[in-house]
């Protein structure tokens, strides 16, 4: 992990989380968030930001890929993602899942977290990350930061 800060004031580590939604909104031209996600996206690339996120997110991403547009698309997307060297894509170990189940599901049974954002919420809370590409209010609610373009 590196240590070096970012050159973006108060975002420190160069390592944040990243959502299934703000990679759909990457995606799509249509989506509500895309023109924000571009320009959040652009903005912390080029501070060398690396994307962390479990492969559950990928899963979640061609699902809504496949339905939204369709396979040949969702494929390319999946497959470029895989490639680009700014994402860290984490498997999903039983322990992981037993562990963000614990911590996340059962801490906040008044919340509809879904199975991959506990599995972010774990990942964030053991590699001290504080922040997220995302648009899920969820993640404020699990104490984390969401990026913004500014």
């Amino acid at each position: 992990m590196s240590a070096r800060k970012s050159k973006i004031a108060g975002y420190g580590q160069m390592r944040a989380a990243v959502d299934t939604g703000a990679l759909l909104a990457l995606a799509s031209s249509r989506d509500q968030y895309h023109a924000q996600a571009v320009a959040i996206e652009r903005r912390f690339r080029e501070s060398g930001v690396r994307w962390v996120a479990s492969i559950l997110v990928l899963n979640e991403l061609h699902a809504h890929l496949v339905r939204r547009a369709d396979a040949a698309v969702a494929r390319r997307v999946i497959t470029a993602l895989l490639r680009d060297p700014a994402y860290e894509w984490r498997d999903v170990p039983v322990e992981l899942l037993r562990a963000a189940v614990s911590a996340w599901l059962e801490r906040f049974p008044d919340q509809r977290f879904s199975i991959t954002d506990a599995v972010t919420f774990e990942i964030m809370r053991t590699d001290r990350i504080h922040r997220a590409f995302a648009f899920d209010r969820d993640f404020l609610t699990a104490g984390y930061e969401l990026m913004t373009e500014n």
